[in-house]
């Protein structure tokens, strides 16, 4: 693991890169409201071993970011998808062609808005969105979607994410897990390795 920093809207941005840059593809790991990009330490290296480089970013206020991130107050712009935005364009510049997005809950629904730009190569959002999206948002979501949620999610987001999920349009897949895990949570719940298998899968699949 090694450190990158990048600019945001004058803000700092920390970010742990797995693997090494450029590459082909690379995801781009955004963590929920209550944890940072620690949180993806384990997870981090099964992209990189899969030969898709990781880069797990700490969002404005988180771990030694600079700024803080607010909350989502339309029309008030959302900071996280201003920070992913930075994020893709230092990607680009770093030689890399493809980009993968993956969040959990605050994160999952930051890289389901940040994919709105249509410039992803596919966008995994786990137990997001946790707040119900309308329909004409959804179909914006771009690039090959991976929705992953317990069915009695402690947040109550399963139900958000098959509306989503059902508004979104193609190429679209719906991974239920029977349980109560939220975000994090997820990864070290009993089914958490066949999910961490098939987001590595989903976001390394003809890279």
């Amino acid at each position: 693991m090694s450190a990158l920093t990048f600019q945001s809207d004058g803000e700092t941005i920390h970010a742990d890169l797995y693997g090494t840059l450029p590459a082909k593809r690379a995801a781009v790991l955004v963590h929920g409201q209550n944890w940072d990009a620690a949180g993806w330490h384990e997870v981090g290296p099964r992209f990189a071993d899969r030969g898709v480089p990781a880069v797990a970013v700490n969002l404005r206020g988180y771990g030694a970011s600079t700024g803080k991130t607010n909350r989502y107050r339309p029309p008030t712009p959302w900071t996280p998808v201003a920070d992913l935005k930075s994020a893709k364009g230092m990607l680009r510049e770093r030689g890399v062609a493809e980009i993968a997005l993956v969040g959990a809950s605050m994160g999952g629904s930051a890289v389901l808005a940040s994919s709105f730009e249509h410039d992803v190569e596919c966008v995994v959002a786990i137990s997001a969105p946790v707040v119900a999206v309308p329909e004409e948002l959804a179909k914006k979501i771009g690039g090959r979607k991976l929705f992953v949620c317990a069915d009695r999610d402690s947040l109550r987001a399963a139900p958000n994410v098959l509306r989503c999920f059902g508004d979104a349009t193609d190429p679209k897949t719906l991974i239920l897990f029977g349980g109560r895990q939220h975000s994090r949570a997820m990864f070290s719940a009993p089914y958490g390795d066949e999910a961490l298998g098939a987001i590595v899968e989903f976001v390394c699949l003809r890279a």
